[in-house]
């Protein structure tokens, strides 16, 4: 087992082909390199006859009509619009920037309305929480003036 040599390859091994010092058939290598060579070469005239002859097809076919996709805003879900024409933002945040900062109705019979939404922001911050046990307890709501029903019914105010 201390052979040097006890790769698999004997030496004086009668074969007909004669390896270099290193074990390497160099003649076989230029073969199948030579081979492949000339494979690669019938691929590519391959290819190229069928490119030139489905060329020749669409050529026979005349031109291809324009798509009447071509020039419209959106195909599928895709923007088509070049970003320095298209002015979609703009306007979409002028329509809602009108309704975000005016005050108005939502719902007039419900009593729900809208307000400017810097002026709501300013106000939600400025509020404490009215989470129990979180921060500072909500403000007391003044009562009503004497005399005015509340939605209970009852009237408040006054002495008892």
């Amino acid at each position: 087992m201390s052979d040097a040599h006890s790769h698999g390859t004997s030496h004086g091994q009668p074969g007909g082909h004669a390896p270099g010092a290193d074990g390497i058939n160099l003649g076989k290598i230029v073969v199948i390199g030579l081979g492949s060579l000339a494979l690669f070469a019938v691929g590519i005239l391959w290819s190229y006859q069928l490119m030139v002859g489905r060329q020749g097809e669409i050529h026979a076919q005349g031109l291809a009509r324009r798509p009447t996709e071509i020039g419209k805003p959106e195909i599928g879900i895709v923007d088509q619009v070049p970003f320095s024409i298209d002015h979609r933002l703009e306007v979409w945040k002028a329509a809602n920037g009108k309704r975000l900062s005016s005050y108005g109705w939502i719902d007039r019979a419900k009593g729900i309305a809208h307000m400017p939404i810097e002026q709501a922001m300013d106000q939600v911050i400025a509020a404490p929480p009215d989470i129990p046990g979180e921060g500072v307890p909500p403000v007391a709501r003044p009562l009503p003036p004497s005399g005015v029903s509340t939605p209970s019914g009852s009237k408040t105010g006054g002495a008892p």
